[in-house]
């Protein structure tokens, strides 16, 4: 029972690591391109999670497949045009970056109390992907933790063939590399940073419709997400997806083991405690920066 219990708690953490991976890839994508720490990202996840509410339980009951779709270019879109009407205007001034990271906290505050004003206080719950489960032997996993993996490691897969195979991807690098070269050469950076931002919206929005199925929405449940968000891209190096993509895996494990043992409490916090031995040990996280 203790190893059959064990590897129930791995499955979790390998399904939990895929979802944590989108979200932070997210975080890393915006920062390591346009050097932007964005605190609205959990904003970005929390409504996200309420357009899939919306479209599936709250108001239309689509199917999923279209609460998928839907969803993510609705994302895409918000983030594209976040970044014009938050972003935009203040790089018309030195030392914008700076404000910058004010005005995305100041805008993640105000996303979570419209959504609190259109939402109120109670919590929503999403249905699951795929209902059901899968048993082999002792051990079991639910269809939605399958779907999650595939779509989490598919969007990992496409991302990196996305910056290495595909002229908008590899201008984002470039980008993320030297934006003044980048400039020198032509590379539209206001276009790319709109773009960097619709994209990381977009993986926010699908980590909500992956994870939400599992947690209650409400106002601030971003926020929650955001902060082992941001705990991942730091443990596996910023802007670096194989790091990322581990450091969510390792992280995930830890903390399916951690709150089984210890409750639910503990989650949060064993992921500020790694956040601290990392920064002490290897500042640059697994495998550095872009």
């Amino acid at each position: 029972m203790a190893a059959e219990q064990a590897v129930n708690l791995v499955i979790v953490g390998i399904t939990l690591g895929a979802v944590y991976a989108v979200m932070a890839l997210g975080l890393s994508f915006i920062y390591g391109i346009t050097k932007i720490f964005n605190y609205a990202h959990g904003a970005f996840f929390t409504w996200g999670a309420y357009f899939a509410w919306m479209l599936s339980s709250g108001y239309l009951h689509l199917p999923y497949p279209a609460v998928v779709v839907i969803t993510v270019v609705i994302m895409f879109f918000f983030g594209f045009g976040y970044e014009k009407a938050f972003m935009y205007p203040l790089r018309r001034f030195a030392g914008w970056d700076i404000t910058a990271i004010i005005v995305t906290l100041g805008s993640a505050l105000l996303f979570d109390n419209l959504a609190l004003a259109l939402f109120g206080t109670r919590a929503k719950r999403m249905p699951y992907l795929v209902e059901g489960n899968f048993v082999v032997g002792g051990f079991t996993i639910t269809r939605h933790e399958v779907v999650t993996l595939i779509i989490g490691l598919a969007i990992m897969v496409l991302l990196i063939l996305f910056l290495g195979k595909v002229r908008q991807g590899m201008a984002m690098k470039g980008v993320a590399q030297d934006q003044t070269g980048a400039r020198i050469v032509g590379i539209p950076i206001n276009k790319i940073f709109s773009y960097t931002f619709a994209i990381a919206a977009a993986l926010a929005g699908v980590s909500a419709i992956l994870l939400a199925p599992k947690i209650l929405v409400y106002p601030t449940v971003g926020w929650v997400v955001f902060i082992k968000a941001f705990v991942v891209m730091v443990f596996g190096g910023v802007g670096s997806i194989k790091g990322t993509a581990i450091a969510a895996f390792i992280l995930a494990m830890v903390e399916a083991f951690v709150t089984f043992y210890l409750g639910g409490i503990w989650g949060t916090p064993i992921f500020i405690l790694v956040l601290i031995i990392m920064l002490t040990i290897r500042p640059k996280g697994l495998f550095g920066t872009w």
